[in-house]
């Protein structure tokens, strides 16, 4: 049975919107602050990651037309460049991209929960976080629509919670604009600039979400692209406009190297009060990316099975039209990961796969385009300029995580290499 084809360009970009919108956007804006002083040039910042996300939307959606099936980087770069660059993609997205990356915000939500609940305080979190990735597991086996549709609550739902807590403390609440005038950088603009974007990089990443679910979208072709460009645009305005009000209400000594900017802002504007109600936001939309991310995990585990590089059971689809055993396996394992209650190595160790890895995808773009072919439905806005600055953008951050975190790159590095030799077994055992 093959997967259905179920979902639409407004399912696409709720995937991506609720893949990016977890807790990211309410404490990195006072890490990019401090590198930033002034409100322009946080502003300007945030506006090129946005800018980044869109330039890497538009690669992904021509490899989408080109790729209609699921599995997202795992195709693009097992056509391009091989099997054994597909198989490095599945690997990493076990162990360290998309199950670590769920377990990590499996542990923020339970964190975010029992600020916002105080009954749910004495609640451990080594419990609470595998139920909770287990939970969604059982909503994704029931389908993609019912998947899809959690995501959408799980984001409009805090979305619409925010704008309007943070709209009716603007209309009463006092805003400070005495802030630098952005001169005094803290360090040469350049490197200002390239130690404020690693964070920025982090909260914007999930943008390429819907690529995975291209074998589920009706017209593949036309829908990824909406869904991923609209996505990431709809997201970079509202993240523009938190950190406007960020901005407006913290003051700047207050914010500078804060990591807890919303909860900040929501004090300010309204009371303790409103610092319970945010949390309870937070934790509903991170609960939205958990969701979305052991979805697309799932995709990319089926299409390794379809290809005879994984066990064939996670390519069997069930009666809903979804890979049930890819994603009880992505479930399980990621709810171990989350026992470990380490959210910091989790995210360090994901990261520089995931900008390695994505950067490879980028890449594949080119080689495919030098094969030629049909043309795609849809083609990458100002190529070959879009792909070059995501992929300069992207090398750079790269090379800032490891000089800023050697041991924990070094560790990333040491699992995804661990891919190569078990291919190798793979393909010797194979008849």
């Amino acid at each position: 049975m093959a997967l259905k084809r179920v979902l639409g360009p407004v399912d696409a970009a709720w995937l991506v919107a609720g893949n990016m919108i977890g807790a990211g956007i309410f404490y990195t804006p006072g890490l990019v602050a401090a590198e930033l002083p002034g409100p322009l040039w946080p502003l300007g910042a945030w506006a090129l990651g946005g800018l980044l996300a869109l330039c890497g939307a538009a690669v992904y959606a021509e490899l989408g037309a080109r790729l209609p099936r699921a599995g997202g980087d795992y195709q693009y770069l097992a056509v391009a460049f091989g099997p054994v660059w597909g198989f490095m993609t599945g690997w990493a997205a076990l162990l360290l991209t998309f199950s670590a990356a769920a377990a990590a915000m499996s542990l923020v939500a339970v964190d975010y929960l029992r600020a916002a609940l105080p009954p749910l305080e004495r609640l451990p979190a080594p419990v609470a976080a595998p139920a909770l990735v287990l939970l969604f597991t059982v909503a994704n086996v029931r389908g993609a629509r019912v998947a899809g549709r959690a995501t959408m609550a799980f984001t409009a739902i805090p979305l619409a919670g925010l704008f309007a807590l943070f709209g009716v403390g603007l209309a009463g609440g006092a805003v400070d604009l005495d802030w630098p005038d952005g001169h005094g950088l803290p360090r040469p603009w350049p490197f200002a600039l390239a130690g404020a974007m690693m964070p920025i990089y982090f909260t914007y990443s999930g943008w390429n979400a819907a690529a995975y679910l291209a074998g589920e979208l009706r017209e593949p072709g036309k829908d990824l692209a909406r869904g991923l460009l609209g996505g990431a645009l709809f997201v970079s305005l509202v993240y523009l406009a938190l950190n406007a009000v960020f901005l407006a209400v913290v003051p700047a000594e207050q914010l500078a190297g804060s990591t807890t900017a919303g909860a900040d802002a929501a004090r300010l504007l309204l009371g303790p009060l409103a610092e319970r109600v945010l949390a309870l936001l937070v934790a509903t939309a991170v609960l939205g990316s958990v969701n979305v991310t052991l979805m697309t995990g799932s995709r990319v585990y089926y299409a390794m099975a379809c290809d005879g590089l994984a066990p064939r059971a996670l390519g069997r689809v069930n009666e809903a039209g979804v890979p049930a055993a890819a994603l009880w396996i992505g479930g399980i394992w990621s709810g171990l990961l989350s026992l470990s209650s380490d959210v910091r190595a989790l995210v360090d160790w994901a990261s520089l796969a995931i900008l390695l890895l994505s950067s490879l995808a980028v890449v594949a773009l080119f080689e495919l385009r030098r094969r030629g072919g049909p043309q795609p439905a849809y083609r990458c806005t100002a190529y070959p300029a879009t792909p070059l600055l995501y992929l300069a953008v992207s090398l750079a951050v790269a090379c800032a995580s490891v000089v800023a975190f050697p041991w924990q790159s070094l560790y990333g590095l040491l699992i995804l290499a661990a891919g190569f030799p078990v291919y190798w077994l793979l393909r010797k055992s194979r008849p």
